[in-house]
């Protein structure tokens, strides 16, 4: 079988799309109930209704509600790291995460932008919201680890490299995604940002300079 075929992702079975288009709807309306009254105000009850499922459906797919709205608009591993495992083998690790992160990025149209731009701004509003974030960033990056050892050849858990260059492309992302949510303009863009913070690591990060 050729390499590139060995390497096709599997696609999902009926029941497996089912389980993510009910966790993608609990989410959105989890989301959108917090955005209209406010995280305190909304309950678990609330959500299933919204939804159309039972409380225990909520609760089977979401620990707590604050998971649920952070799972909006979600851009978790799986999404991000798409084609990873198609990059040349011998690039260098950092340019493999910032390729397929900057194109999974690169295809979010202008209403996904303005979902991820709403539910960091709620996450401002409400800080029980931010360690479900966090969490967020620490399953991309544990997913980087695991991926960077893994084509380096190395241990996992107890080699520095595949931990260091992980925990630098996550925070290239976190980094990108928090100052572009508070800018005032559409420019620079998140693509561009991400770009930017791949470009200030691969340069050793340098002290700005006086224009």
């Amino acid at each position: 079988m050729p390499e590139n075929e060995s390497r096709a992702p599997r696609s999902p079975g009926l029941r497996e799309r089912k389980k993510i288009l009910t966790r993608q709807t609990i989410a959105e309306a989890a989301f959108s109930l917090a955005r209209e009254h406010g995280l305190d105000a909304v309950t678990i009850d609330d959500i299933a209704e919204r939804a159309f499922v039972s409380p225990r459906t909520v609760s089977n797919y979401f620990p707590s509600k604050e998971a649920a709205v952070v799972a909006s608009s979600s851009d978790g591993p799986d999404e991000l790291l798409v084609g990873l495992d198609a990059r040349p083998a011998d690039e260098e690790p950092l340019l493999s995460l910032r390729a397929v992160i900057v194109e999974a990025m690169g295809a979010w149209d202008d209403d996904r932008l303005a979902s991820v731009r709403e539910r960091e701004a709620l996450i401002d509003r409400f800080p029980a919201l931010l360690p479900h974030r966090m969490a967020q960033y620490d399953a991309l990056e544990d997913a980087m680890r695991r991926s960077v050892a893994q084509r380096a050849h190395v241990d996992a858990e107890t080699e520095t490299f595949p931990r260091l260059v992980a925990a630098a492309a996550a925070a290239a992302v976190k980094t990108a995604v928090r100052v572009w949510v508070r800018q005032d303009g559409t420019t620079p863009t998140l693509v561009e940002l991400v770009e930017q913070a791949f470009d200030e690591l691969e340069a050793g990060l340098p002290e700005p300079t006086e224009d």
